[in-house]
């Protein structure tokens, strides 16, 4: 049986200050995703963000500037157009370590908003 959803398109998604070093874009709360989260993060230059999530894998795309992501004990160079998938549950670090602003495409599924934030 084929899905009644229908496809929408969202231009211009608007940019969220979450604080003075990190913003994002929530790209799936206006797309209508029901299955995954997808959200662009940008991070400025030297900053961080370390959380984990209960239920939710997660991956990260890079897709301007240069990462290092800490998790599981191990830590991870990412350029421009790498990935890496955190399994859910693993508390996890994505740190700028460029010059110049990160922006990566962070996808998640289940869909739930199950954020824990990790000191």
């Amino acid at each position: 049986m084929a899905s009644k959803r229908v496809l929408k398109v969202v231009h211009a998604v608007p940019t969220e200050v979450v604080s003075e070093q990190v913003s994002v874009q929530r790209v799936t709360d206006l797309g209508g995703a029901e299955h995954l989260r997808a959200n662009v993060w940008t991070v400025n230059e030297g900053s961080q963000v370390r959380h984990a999530h209960r239920e939710q894998e997660e991956l990260y795309l890079v897709l301007e500037g240069t990462a290092q992501i800490e998790a599981g004990g191990t830590v991870y160079k990412l350029g421009e157009r790498d990935t890496v998938v955190v399994p859910a549950g693993m508390a996890h670090q994505l740190s700028n370590i460029g010059l110049g602003p990160l922006t990566y495409m962070a996808v998640a599924a289940p869909a739930t908003a199950d954020d824990v934030i990790c000191d």
